[in-house]
């Protein structure tokens, strides 16, 4: 997550949090709201990012050394490692996925409920976690890229790892199409990658085959993972 100082609609100068990959406001640093700065179902203007100083006084007390832990955006964000730990906690697919993460979020709603004024930050956070996730792949492993669309805005280019599950839509049927990579190898022709179907023999592809065809969904489960207990 991004912050940067932003002009608001009655020139108060807060603290804004916006999306680390579209620029999308998502919050302020203060409890005034992001409508503090944009009106609803309005874009935010470029024109209101800002070197002056903040004035707004609740964003100036949320960047004390001695209230950080209150500021909003890491109150958010330490829900959001507890959300990730929960749904890794679930061990085998859907783990990774928003199901695993539903489940995260409700037992956590249970245990140590966030407010709701959290939730839009919590959920950019959770999504700069899977995304760097997305991002890494073991060691060794020949890089081969597929697109990664994150939750909450924005595209990037992602490598494939063994275990990674991948996505096909086909958009004319409908049909959305999940396979498990098996794993990559150099070959004389170039990189290839083995997929397989759920009850359907491997098949392999180019590289350039599989980042023509899919997209990747999650990542291989942690080998530490469990299940969350509810």
């Amino acid at each position: 997550m991004d912050h940067k100082n932003l002009t608001g609609h009655d020139g108060t100068v807060h603290e804004g949090l916006l999306n680390s990959h579209t620029g999308h406001l998502v919050d302020v640093a203060c409890d005034a709201g992001r409508y503090s700065v944009v009106h609803p179902y309005e874009k935010l203007d470029p024109a209101r990012l800002t070197d002056s100083p903040l004035s707004c006084p609740a964003c100036v007390t949320a960047n004390s050394p001695t209230t950080a832990q209150l500021h909003r955006g890491r109150m958010a964000y330490r829900y959001a490692e507890g959300v990730v730990a929960l749904a890794d906690r679930r061990k085998a697919p859907p783990a990774q996925d928003d199901e695993g993460l539903r489940l995260a979020f409700l037992a956590l709603a249970e245990e140590n409920p966030p407010p709701r004024s959290l939730y839009s930050l919590i959920r950019e956070h959770v999504t700069d976690m899977l995304t760097d996730r997305a991002l890494a792949v073991p060691k060794g492993v020949p890089q081969v890229l597929v697109p990664y669309k994150r939750y909450t805005g924005g595209t990037v280019q992602a490598p494939v790892g063994p275990g990674d599950r991948l996505m096909h839509y086909s958009a004319a049927g409908g049909y959305f199409e999940y396979v498990w990579v098996d794993g990559l190898a150099e070959t004389p022709d170039g990189v290839v990658v083995t997929v397989h179907e759920k009850g359907r023999c491997p098949v392999t592809y180019s590289a350039h085959e599989i980042g023509r065809r899919y997209s990747k969904l999650d990542w291989s489960p942690l080998p530490s993972a469990g299940t969350i207990q509810r």
